[in-house]
């Protein structure tokens, strides 16, 4: 402990007059008066006894109005001294100068206050009375001296005024010996005092080094005699650092004199912390402080001349006699590299290394903490999945690499897009998630998921090119819609899966009837794995009618299915999941097989079209299918027409100009089925060899309820398609007004329930048969 030595320790320091350098004096000034409160309960009680006394003894002879003066000052005084000695009991930190002046001063207003009666009341009393008056003032006096000479200064004063006006008093009343006495005795006491009080100021000097020398032997013990790096430190009551040593200073830039009496703050957080947010690690390490418990291996980063450094950190309180907090002292260790690799690890395992953000363990974890918080403070929170829509198509098309800086994109915009209690997370390929804090209300929600959709379908800029993706949506809300993590994950999962299937780039909440929709999904996944060897699945067969002669230019073949258990199952329904599990390749290659089987026993004027799905786009083995079924069918390629839709086309465009690049060398043609219902197509139309466009059967309807706009774009088909050598069908007609309009507007052919339901096979093979290809009005 650095302090003024004990021998040179001058009467100024003793008396409060003058403040030694060294942070350690403020401990001692709150350690005087700690026990000058403490010991100051005597003379306090003697002076309200003899205040007391005093006044039923002088009640009747002194004037009124001085006796209520003189009785209200001092009960004022003593009720002063009482609040400071409370304040000064209750004391956790340092003290200075100021403090004990103003303790003297307290004193000093009490002996003020004593020297009244026998300077004013002994005028109006009896001998009796007298030395009463005198027995009380040496009675004060003996008390004081003995228990105030923690702080000299304050007895001192309060015996000298005593004294003082004891032997004005005795000289009055012309007793010049016994004032002369009153006199001595009351400087003994002062010398006493002084004598007492230095001795006092000494040991509670030395207790504290001691004290202080025991803890720093112990800190050291707890440390690697052979770590260069650490260092001590020790800070007072204010947590300002006190007499830092130089490897303390070397390792924040400063000098020892400049570091001496900052905050630790200053050092830990920046000086500018008082403004700013303080970190995790920093606001809790302070707590530590605040509460004083002792702490061990507090790691906290640092900002020192613009680059980080982590600290470890181990300290314990420095405690007064009474237990009372005067600070704090310990050691600090650099340990910036091992924090690094710790860091570093820590990072790979719960982050993603292409976008930076959680990966998806890390954001289940940061999903169940949400919970757990929105749980303790009966809050909400809402889970959000991200799904890109068509990022597929450009990762294959433009390559990874493009596809890996779309992604880090993506999670740029996620980022801003969150508040400062969100958390988002990359769940895996093009999928993303977002944890929103406190989210009960539906539409605002929903304001937050079309925010988020409006921002990741806005354009990209990578490596030159101009890229356009979309995304859907999925939500779910704790705890209305589930009580743990796994529950909202699967929920939202089933909320995502509704926003996709719905036309993607929506938002689709989730509700209870998703759960029913699912069972119902997971029973026709089961059953639709084994419909194929069961031979549940069949064809049937819808004709095509050519609007100029009524003949029948060829049938469309759809794919059907009926279960024992489940009844009759909507294509609507299980293509999407045939496609999902992959069992559409083995679905589709058995239906080019038996689609074209049938075609054979056709008059060979009859065409046969087939529709394909996403899923057997992206296949690669597609027109290895399309090739064996021809060959084993012994059917012309010309013949076959496969049919695609406009949507598909967008998302996977290269793949499937791939795939009908090398149909077309076979001979076979192409059809675009709902034109007009997707994106836009023209590009793709003129780079593949389409042999017809299909008119969605909506603008076929709206065209019969009037709508000028859909007899716009019909004509507009027509006529690009008239211009192209292409033919039109306009499909879906279920009504001789939509027959009359398909003809009046232009289009080549028609199909739909008006002409002929869709039929089997030995009903094809009657009506060709026995309408000679003429269709049956």
């Amino acid at each position: 402990m650095a302090a003024t030595d004990n021998n040179q320790l001058g009467w100024m320091e003793i008396l409060g007059f003058h403040e030694p350098q060294g942070g350690e004096w403020k401990m001692v000034r709150a350690a005087q008066l700690r026990e000058l409160s403490k010991n100051s309960l005597l003379p306090v009680v003697a002076v309200i006894l003899a205040t007391l006394s005093s006044a039923s003894l002088f009640w009747d002879v002194v004037p009124a109005g001085m006796m209520a003066v003189w009785l209200i000052t001092l009960i004022i005084g003593l009720l002063s001294t009482i609040s400071a000695r409370k304040a000064n009991l209750a004391r956790t930190g340092g003290a200075r100068r100021r403090d004990i002046m103003r303790a003297i001063a307290n004193c000093t207003i009490i002996g003020l206050f004593w020297s009244i009666p026998p300077l004013f009341f002994a005028q109006y009393g009896d001998m009796e009375q007298i030395i009463t008056i005198a027995a009380f003032s040496l009675a004060l006096m003996g008390a004081s001296a003995l228990m105030l000479n923690v702080v000299p200064l304050a007895g001192i004063m309060l015996n000298g005024l005593v004294g003082f006006s004891l032997s004005i008093m005795l000289l009055r009343m012309d007793l010049t010996l016994l004032a002369s006495l009153v006199l001595s005795y009351t400087l003994c006491l002062t010398f006493t005092m002084l004598i007492n009080g230095r001795a006092v100021i000494v040991r509670l000097r030395n207790d504290m080094a001691l004290a202080e020398q025991r803890e720093v032997v112990n800190l050291m013990l707890r440390q690697d005699d052979s770590a260069d790096s650490d260092w001590l430190w020790q800070v007072d009551s204010r947590k300002c650092i006190v007499e830092p040593s130089q490897r303390f200073a070397a390792a924040t830039g400063l000098s020892s004199e400049q570091l001496n009496g900052l905050p630790l703050l200053d050092i830990l957080a920046g000086p500018t912390w008082r403004e700013e947010r303080l970190g995790k690690e920093v606001s809790e390490l302070l707590s530590k402080m605040q509460a004083g418990r002792t702490f061990s291996d507090f790691t906290v980063p640092v900002i020192l001349g613009g680059n980080q450094r982590w600290w470890k950190i181990s300290g314990t309180p420095r405690l007064s006699a009474n237990r009372h907090i005067m600070g704090y002292r310990g050691v600090i260790a650099d340990v910036t590299e091992r924090e690094a690799i710790e860091r570093r690890i820590y990072h790979m395992a719960h982050f993603d290394t292409l976008t930076g953000l959680p990966n998806r363990a890390y954001t289940n974890e940061l999903l169940r903490d949400r919970i757990a918080q929105a749980a303790n403070e009966h809050a909400y929170c809402a889970f959000l999945m991200i799904d890109l829509d068509r990022f597929k198509a450009i990762n294959d098309t433009a390559g990874h690499p493009v596809g890996d800086k779309l992604l880090a994109q993506v999670a740029e915009r996620l980022n801003k897009l969150c508040k400062p209690d969100d958390d988002c997370g990359r769940l895996g390929g093009d999928e993303f998630a977002m944890i929103i804090a406190d989210s009960q209300s539906s539409e605002g929600l929903d304001v937050r998921a079309r925010e988020i959709i409006m921002s990741l379908s806005a354009p990209y800029s990578v490596d030159g090119q101009i890229l356009h993706i979309g995304a859907s949506v999925g939500s779910a809300i704790y705890p209305k819609d589930g009580a743990s993590a796994s529950s909202l994950l699967r929920k939202a999962d089933l909320a995502l899966y509704r926003a996709k299937d719905g036309g993607r780039g929506v938002h689709s909440p989730y509700e209870p009837a998703l759960l029913q929709k699912a069972e119902e999904r997971r029973a026709i996944e089961s059953a639709l794995r084994n419909a194929l060897k069961k031979g549940e699945l069949h064809l049937v067969y819808q004709p095509v009618i050519t609007l100029a002669t009524g003949e029948t230019a060829g049938f469309e073949a759809l794919l059907r299915w009926t279960n024992p258990e489940l009844g009759s199952v909507s294509p609507d329904k299980f293509i999407a999941i045939a496609e999902e599990t992959r069992l559409i390749d083995t679905i589709g290659e058995w239906v080019f097989r038996e689609a074209c089987n049938e075609a054979a026993s056709w008059p060979e004027q009859y065409r046969l079209a087939i529709n394909l799905s996403a899923g057997q786009l992206r296949n690669p083995r597609l027109s290895t299918a399309v090739i064996s079924a021809l060959s084993r069918s012994g059917i012309a390629p010309s013949r076959l027409e496969l049919e695609t839709t406009e949507a598909i086309l967008n998302n996977d465009c290269e793949q499937a100009v791939n795939t009908f690049e090398q149909l077309n060398a076979l001979g076979v043609t192409m059809a675009l089925d709902d034109f007009g219902t997707g994106y836009s197509t023209l590009g793709f139309i003129g780079r593949t060899n389409f042999n017809s466009i299909k008119i969605d059967k909506r603008f076929i309807r709206d065209a019969q309820r009037g709508s000028k706009s859909s007899i716009a774009i019909i004509r507009a088909v027509i006529a690009m398609a008239d211009s192209l050598g292409v033919a039109t069908i306009a499909e879906g007609i279920e009504n001789e007004e939509q027959y009359a309009i398909a003809e009046r507007l232009g289009c080549s052919q028609v199909q739909g329930y008006f002409i002929d339901p869709p039929m089997n096979a030995a009903a094809v093979r009657s009506r060709i048969g026995g309408t000679d290809g003429k269709a049956v009005a």
